[in-house]
Parts: structure tokens; sequence; C-alpha cells
């Protein structure tokens, strides 16, 4: 069966990479319309931007329009912020103007649990594939295309300019957890995205659809989504099956593991959750990796972009804290991953620095003896070991050690990941060092054993 076809993709594509956009329903307000308007001003002039409200002449320094239908060009990409009984007579309009796609943000629709809603929201839909103006939303907060700083969204957030552009592209059906806790805990890690895109109740478009899509964007090498429901599973499965092929993970979380989840996300976008055991069985069948919350979504999203498939299973700890290395341990033995026993030769050299201090073993606990210069030393005899195919440092990431720890791993092509034991907060420590490099950052053994697990079933 095929699922997409090319206008399909097409009018995705407008919808991602615009040139022109209208904002129907913009305001001097900074409510859901005046934000909107705000976030797309920020893309400069490589976006050509309309505001339209019969109500304005001019808006943040721009002429108003009364109408889609009076605007200069046919755009790209319509934003449609009116009352619900309005938005199927505004994207009638931009398809009579030829528009190339809409967001819907108008809320009010099926997750109102009302019939007369539900029926509006299903003429939403037909009315977005009859014209070909396909849809993100209703009741969703927008999108961003972040490796062009192009941003349309209703996001009461102003830190945009803070977000790194990177390799991760993430498909929420919640807005608010898009622009939210994936938003903020992505700028404080260091993690970058190359889209932000939200789909709410899924009138027209599905997170499958935009997920389809990035499978064949090269600067997106893992798809993060969270998932309250599928209106479709096949064609989800269809995408997993795809981006097996391919070669790019889908790192999941997927809401409905208990009653109590899944009554809320009927209450939020009108999703049907579905049996959680069978996902389970058809998400480990198509090699999809699911996790059950926001850190871990990113945390084991940015561990599968950044790091290479394992050379071999064995890990190696380096760190000055015995109680660290035995906690981290201890979490990697739950997780059923190894740390091999060292050679003679490694352990014997790791001795002599220590200077019959800490222990040479994995993990390594080098305790405060081993100086700046000879850590760098223990890391590679760890990381060149044979039966190592990854190496965790854990400690407070001072500048000096965190750029020993990016030159270890930029001489080999083995995994590298950092357990921060020091403080999140102060001063700029060497993390920073760490995230632009693309050292995946851990803040506790647990998250850090479960993403290496991930790592290793996903290869």
């Amino acid at each position: 069966m095929e699922y997409w076809t090319e206008r399909q993709l097409s009018s995705i594509d407008k919808m991602l990479n615009p040139r022109s956009i209208a904002v129907v329903g913009a305001t001097e307000r900074m409510q859901y319309g005046g934000r909107f308007l705000r976030s797309v001003l920020t893309a400069g002039d490589q976006v050509s931007v309309y505001p339209v409200n019969p109500r304005y002449d001019e808006l943040m320094g721009l002429q108003c329009y009364p109408s889609v239908t009076d605007l200069p060009e046919s755009p790209d990409l319509v934003g449609i912020i009116v009352p619900y009984h309005r938005v199927i007579p505004v994207l009638t309009e931009s398809a009579e103007k030829g528009a190339g796609s809409a967001i819907v943000i108008s809320a009010g629709f099926a997750e109102r649990a009302e019939e007369d809603r539900r029926l509006l929201q299903v003429d939403l839909g037909n009315v977005a594939r009859e014209t070909g103006v396909r849809i993100s939303g209703p009741n969703c907060l927008g999108l961003a295309n972040v490796k062009s700083g192009i941003w349309a969204c209703s996001s009461s957030s102003t830190v945009f300019e803070k977000l790194n552009t990177g390799n991760i592209g993430l498909v929420c059906q919640s807005g608010a957890s898009a622009f939210g806790p994936f938003l903020s805990r992505a700028i404080s890690r260091g993690i970058g995205y190359s889209y932000i895109i939200s789909t709410g109740n899924e009138a027209d478009l599905e997170a499958s659809d935009f997920a389809r899509y990035l499978l064949d964007d090269d600067d997106t090498k893992v798809i993060a989504m969270f998932v309250e429901g599928f209106k479709d599973a096949r064609k989800f499965l269809e995408v997993c099956r795809l981006a097996a092929q391919k070669g790019k993970p889908i790192v999941l979380i997927k809401i409905g593991r208990s009653g109590l989840g899944a009554r809320a996300a009927q209450a939020h976008t009108a999703s049907l959750t579905g049996e959680d055991a069978a996902y389970n069985a058809a998400f480990k069948q198509h090699g999809v990796t699911r996790v059950s919350d926001w850190d871990q979504l990113l945390e084991v999203s940015q561990m599968l972009a950044d790091s290479p498939a394992p050379s071999e299973p064995g890990i190696a700890v380096i760190s000055h804290s015995g109680g660290v290395c035995s906690l981290t341990a201890d979490a990697f033995g739950h997780e059923g991953l190894d740390l091999p026993e060292l050679s003679d030769e490694a352990r014997d050299t790791i001795n002599e620095i220590l200077d019959g201090f800490g222990w040479a073993g994995n993990p390594a606990d080098i305790t405060g003896h081993a100086s700046r210069d000879t850590v760098e030393l223990i890391m590679e005899t760890l990381i060149s070991e044979p039966k190592v195919g990854a190496l965790v440092v854990a400690s407070s990431a001072s500048n000096e050690q965190s750029e020993h720890v990016v030159d270890v791993a930029g001489r080999h092509d083995k995994a590298v990941a950092y357990l921060h034991t020091g403080n999140e907060l102060g001063e700029p420590t060497g993390l920073d060092t760490l995230k632009s490099a693309g050292i995946p950052v851990f803040f506790s053994p647990e998250n850090l054993a479960s993403a290496f697990r991930k790592l290793h079933d996903y290869h």
C-alpha cells in the first residue's frame, strides 16, 4: 500500500521550508496570534510575512491584509489562529489563493469530546485532503525548521536563538511538550534539533507523515517522537520499516502504559492509545527504541545520533571517585552490560601512574592522585583495550579535563560519554566543551546505562 504521494510530501516540504507565510488571526497582543507572528519574523529576509486580520492596517511594521485572498502572492504556509468555526472558511480561502500548506493552531475540535466538534474536525481533514492544502493540527503549537532559522509557532518561549542546530528531528503530538520541556532541556544540555514539529489532533497529517519526511532529510540522523496514539498504526510501522532500511533510528515516547495515561491522552488530543503490550511487541520487531520520559528521549536520541556503533560490547569507566565507580558499575550490571577485565599491560600502565593509589581496574578509580597530564593517558589506555568498544568518563567536567576527553574521542572511532558528577549551576565549566564536541553528557548512572543498553540493542 502506498501511504505517501509526491504531492503530500511536497506540501510537507512547503510547510517546513516556507519562503512566504501568512498569519491569519495575527494581533498585536502576545497571545496565540501575536506570538505566531513574532516567531515567523525571526526568520528575517529569507521569508516574506503577511499578517492577515481585517481589524488592522499594520502589525509589527508590516502591512496587514483583510483576507488571505487579498495577499500579493500565494503563500507557502498559512498559520491559522482564528475561532474554531472560522477555520474551514479560512482554509478554503487559502486553497483558492493557491496556498501550499497550513498550520491550524486553533483548538476546540475533537479534544472537546463533543460529537459536533468531532465531526467538524473530520470535515476539516476532508477539506485539507480535497483541496491539497495539507495541514498540521488543529490544536497544535506549530513547528520550527531549526537548521534554517524558521520558526512558525505560538509558543510563549523567547529563547529560540539559544537552541543549537543539530541532527535530531523532533515530532510531538503535544505542542506544549515540544516547545516546553523538550526545548528547554535541549538548550540546557547543548543538544540540537534539525526540526521541531507539533501535530496536535492530526485531522489531516499525522506524526507518521512528518517522520516519513524526515527519513529523507540528510541533516536528521535520529527521529525523536512523543506520541499519545496512532490514527493508523500500520502507517507508523511502515515508517519504522523504511527507517530500519535507511539505518535511521526512531526513539519514541508512547503514552498509554497505564489506564490513567490513556485517559489523559484521550482528553488531550482525542487519541486512542491502544493496547500497550501489543505496541511494545511491534516496536521491538521494527527496531523502535522506546523510552519513558523527556530526559531519556533526549539522551538516547543524542547517543544514537552522535555515537558510532559499538565495535565491541565492553565498556570502560574512569572516575576520581570509588563510590561513583561502584554506583556506575551497578547501573551497568543492572542493564546487562559488560565492564571487561583489563589486560595485564593496561593494568600495569595505570598502576604505574597511580603509584599504589586508587584501583587499576574497570571501573578505574584514579582518586585525586592522577595528574592532569596523566588522566588523558589513562583514558587512552582504557579506550585502546581490545575488548572495549566505549569509554565513560565520570567526573566534574573541569575545562582542561573536558578538552582531554574531546581529544581522546577524536582519536578513536568508539563511543565516548560523560557522566557529570559536579555542579550543574554556577560558573560555566567544561560541559560547554563537551556539548560543543557532541559528547553525550549524562547526569545519572541509571540514565547513562539505559542509553548504552539502547545503543547496543539498536545496533
